[in-house]
């Protein structure tokens, strides 16, 4: 009996083509994901400080958590073509 395994035979590099642009679409995710992420603490921080009447959680957001979501977004638009 003929087993029925050769069914679709896509191209190798039709494969590879899908791997790639799926990569690269999980690498601006996790990108923007990140920046969101500290753009989120930053947020939090001034509002804690705002409440609480201090300044050290502004100081370390300005000093750790705004340099990473300026150095993400500036990645994200250079690997956006048109951004």
């Amino acid at each position: 009996m003929e087993s029925r395994v050769e069914g679709k035979n896509r191209p190798e590099w039709v494969k590879w083509a899908i791997r790639i642009i799926l990569g690269y679409v999980l690498l601006l995710a996790v990108i923007l994901a990140v920046t969101i992420i500290a753009i989120l603490i930053t947020f939090t921080f001034i509002i804690i400080d705002s409440f609480s009447d201090t300044s050290t959680l502004g100081a370390v957001s300005e000093q750790y958590f705004v340099p990473i979501s300026e150095f993400m977004w500036n990645l994200f638009t250079w690997l956006v073509p048109g951004l």
